[in-house]
């Protein structure tokens, strides 16, 4: 048997067990954030900021307990990069963390791919698909943080966030989102550029705050 379905049978098997297991133990912990996410800087290197209105990202999740929307510019360029972050203090069946790629409005993703991204001397994973709607277009990356670790993938995230409400009664976790509109003359390839970069400038930072 593939060490990969070996994972996911254990996966299953911790997952029903958490279902008779929570039915008796109801309280989860609420787990603040180590700084308000309001307060992550504006600036970064090699990119302003500036609060955007939610309406204008395509996607949203009001569940978390914080979040913020903003568009980065890169060097002076006038090209505007999408960014959400949200953090949930505890999540449970109607506040939790849904997947980016599911979005309301018609949109629909094309391609989905896992990207690695160095940071500093380590790698890690981040999810990379396309955002289409008609003729619209948008290259979207997305990881998610918890326990300190940046995972791309959702079942080895949704396994970690069961273990830890097992373990230690929370399950806190971020979402970060990056997004960028793509067209003819701004291909795809171009705007993974712009959007790696300030993924690898944001992550280090966001791990302080969560």
């Amino acid at each position: 048997m593939r060490k990969q379905n070996l994972y996911y049978i254990f996966a299953c098997f911790v997952i029903i067990f958490s279902i008779f297991y929570l039915n008796e133990r109801q309280e989860v912990k609420k787990v603040p954030s180590s700084q308000p996410l309001a307060n992550f800087p504006i600036e970064l290197k090699g990119f302003i900021g500036e609060t955007a209105n939610p309406s204008s990202i395509n996607f949203r999740d009001s569940s978390a307990d914080e979040s913020i929307f903003r568009f980065y510019t890169k060097n002076g360029d006038n090209r505007l990069i999408h960014v959400f972050i949200g953090y949930w203090e505890n999540q449970n069946e109607e506040k939790k963390i849904n997947p980016p790629r599911y979005t309301s409005n018609q949109w629909d993703y094309y391609w989905i791919r896992t990207k690695s991204l160095k940071l500093g001397l380590t790698a890690v994973s981040s999810k990379e698909f396309l955002n289409e709607k008609g003729a619209e277009r948008e290259l979207v990356y997305y990881c998610y943080i918890i326990n300190g670790k940046i995972i791309s993938n959702e079942y080895y995230f949704r396994f970690l966030s069961m273990l830890n409400l097992l373990l230690y009664g929370r399950n806190n976790a971020a979402l970060l989102r990056v997004s960028m509109p793509v067209t003819d003359e701004w291909p795809v390839e171009k705007a993974e550029i712009y959007e790696e970069s300030l993924m690898m400038e944001i992550l280090p930072l966001l791990l302080k705050y969560i």
